[in-house]
């Protein structure tokens, strides 16, 4: 087995994630038990680029976005790797053009709109529009973007675009989700900010910045995203919160044209350094999270509060490990993107499919112009 370097911040993340699991144990808080679930493998990731982000089923085809922001691949392109639902066999690779591959690269967060276009989060260039032109060719295209590096807040100089994290950094675009109306949001892990883009594209617009969704120091803030069923609101998790980065939290905030801190209404907290990181939609609304450094998948009531976990069963040949993000397969089953953050075990960068016995809510991807 080969071990995988993970870098954020300019810090080894392994050494954060030991630091972090070390507190937890040093708290000692105990968080709900897990029912331990049949997990698939279905699919291995090549070792380079590695660490899986975003996943999207659509027809007979998934499509895994990576690398993860914040490791280091070197001069390997991100890609968006192609496999069959059911047998895992390899369809082919999505390289994404015109990256500088001297400098930092990820491609995190993956959707579809009703068209079959794939919309994927490009830590350097955007959020890109890849078109199917047949026989394995895709059109690229900038959809919107690249997203504003914004900088620390002022108070002595008040702007109405800075950022309200206490350390600097780059763009951190993590997630998207589609509204019916085709208004796009997208998670910025860094900068304590979601981003709207109006449909057919175009300059990313600040929609919310709240020091709710900031993250401590390096550490990730805001991650997943979902809109809901109704479509009034979106659900979102912030990683390490920056008032107590030993806790990851599920916010709803009101899905209006510009909604203020005193909007974002906490719905969920996960007390113990658990990483909590992409959102999935259950049949009836329930909220499945990742955690991705507890190893499970968190069913949250949207209404509050924490109904059940699912955890990998111990026979299994490669188990949850380092959970990023879900997409059901409509059969009672859940897809899931494996980090191996803690770790570092690069044959365990995957998909697996985990039993949960929920079909997800079905989605019908948006007419995007």
């Amino acid at each position: 087995m080969t071990r995988s370097r993970v870098r954020l911040g300019g810090r080894c993340f392994g050494f954060l994630v030991g630091a972090a699991l070390a507190a937890a144990m040093f708290l000692q808080v105990e968080a709900p038990s897990a029912a331990p679930a049949h997990c698939d493998f279905l699919a291995r990731l090549a070792e380079a680029p590695g660490y899986p982000d975003g996943i999207v089923l659509r027809k007979n085809r998934i499509y895994v976005a990576g690398p993860a922001w914040g490791v280091d691949v070197g001069a390997v392109p991100s890609e968006i790797a192609v496999f069959h639902p059911k047998t895992g066999a390899a369809r082919g690779t999505i390289p994404i053009q015109g990256e500088d591959l001297a400098a930092p690269h990820a491609l995190t967060g993956l959707t579809v709109d009703a068209s079959g276009r794939l919309y994927a989060l490009s830590s350097q260039l955007g959020l890109l529009r890849l078109s199917e032109k047949g026989h394995g060719k895709w059109h690229q295209s900038v959809y919107a973007g690249p997203f504003p590096d914004t900088l620390l807040c002022d108070p002595a100089e008040p702007s109405d675009l800075c950022s309200l994290v206490t350390k600097e950094l780059p763009p951190m675009p993590s997630d998207i989700a589609f509204a019916k109306d085709g208004n796009a949001y997208v998670t910025d892990a860094a900068q304590a900010t979601i981003f709207r883009i109006p449909p057919g594209g175009g300059a990313p617009e600040v929609w919310l910045e709240s020091t709710k969704l900031a993250g401590f120091y390096d550490l990730q803030g805001a991650r997943g995203i979902v809109v809901s069923p109704d479509g009034k609101s979106v659900y979102v998790t912030v990683s390490y919160a920056a008032d107590a980065p030993w806790e990851g939290r599920v916010y709803r905030i009101p899905r209006i044209p510009s909604p203020k801190e005193a909007d974002v209404a906490l719905v969920a907290v996960f007390p113990d350094f658990e990483g909590p990181s992409g959102l999935a939609l259950g049949e009836d609304g329930a909220l499945f999270v990742a955690l991705s450094l507890k190893d499970e998948i968190a069913v949250v009531d949207p209404a509050g509060g924490e109904l059940g976990r699912f955890s990998a069963a111990t026979n299994d040949d490669i188990p949850l490990d380092g959970p990023a993000h879900l997409a059901f397969d409509g059969k009672g089953g859940v897809f899931v993107t494996n980090q191996a953050v803690a770790s570092g075990l690069s044959d365990h960068f995957a998909v697996v499919e985990v039993d949960v016995g929920d079909r997800g809510r079905k989605i019908h991807p948006p007419k995007v112009p």
